[in-house]
């Protein structure tokens, strides 16, 4: 396994590419933090997306998934400091990974619904 940090000026970019090539994937999302522990958010829903806003001057990254009945489930990352990428040593991604300035972390697992585990 190896780790990708994303330099922020390339997160706009390198999150729409990492959203086109993963739609659809199954994701579940866990957020750890000193304060609350690690919380699982959402377990195995396709991902629609994850963006990134960064021009304001409270910058935000965004993860959009689907439930089961059509809605969207959002979860929005305030003042975000780390975008990082796990992947196999074949190059397969396994997780995304945001920290915020608060030292939370977002981490986003996922799996191909087609092909299956990754």
């Amino acid at each position: 396994m190896r780790t990708i940090e994303i330099p922020q000026r390339d997160w706009p970019r390198a999150l729409d590419e990492f959203s086109a090539a993963h739609e659809g994937w199954l994701v579940s999302l866990d957020v750890l933090g000193s304060a609350i522990g690690a919380q699982p958010q959402f377990r195995e829903l396709p991902l629609r997306g994850v963006t990134a806003e960064i021009a304001s001057s409270d910058p935000i990254i965004t993860i959009a998934a689907s439930r089961g009945d059509g809605e969207h489930i959002t979860h929005i990352i305030h003042a975000p400091t780390h975008v990082r990428i796990e992947r196999t040593n074949e190059g397969a991604d396994v997780a995304l990974q945001i920290e915020s300035d608060e030292g939370d972390a977002a981490i986003l697992r996922f799996r191909n619904a087609e092909a299956g585990d990754r």
